[in-house]
């Protein structure tokens, strides 16, 4: 249902053209309040929101035995088309497989480096 739900809401989104017409999604992860399943454990969600307008074209239930991390590229692997989106997403998802992946869909990022990749973070402070 959900992605079902996801692709009429794009399906609806305003047309790109031209530089001005990129696309942006944020990604990010949120802890449902008040939601838990049978066995009592809180309902965490990874959602792409589209910038603009605002809809989310896809969400993932983070399972119990995993981590947002991993559900990055099957949650963006339920997007349709990335190329020239621009994906943005917090510090956790500063991997260089998920650059990668971003990259080989045609899509642009941006994304917080914090402490988390000290090495990266090193390099960036380098720069002019």
């Amino acid at each position: 249902m959900d992605r079902s739900v996801a692709r009429w809401l794009a399906d609806r989104l305003p047309e790109r053209t031209g530089a001005a017409g990129l696309c942006a999604l944020a990604v990010d992860g949120k802890t449902l309040r008040g939601a838990a399943k049978a066995s009592g454990r809180r309902i965490h969600l990874l959602a792409a929101m589209e910038h603009s307008s605002g809809p989310v074209l896809a969400q993932l239930d983070v399972q119990e035995k995993t981590n947002e991390i991993t559900c990055f590229q099957p949650l963006l692997d339920t997007v349709a088309d990335l190329t020239g989106t621009v994906v943005t997403s917090d510090a956790m998802h500063a991997q260089r497989e998920h650059a990668d992946y971003l990259l080989g869909r045609g899509a642009h990022y941006i994304v917080i480096v914090k402490g988390n990749q000290k090495k990266l973070r090193r390099q960036l402070n380098s720069l002019p």
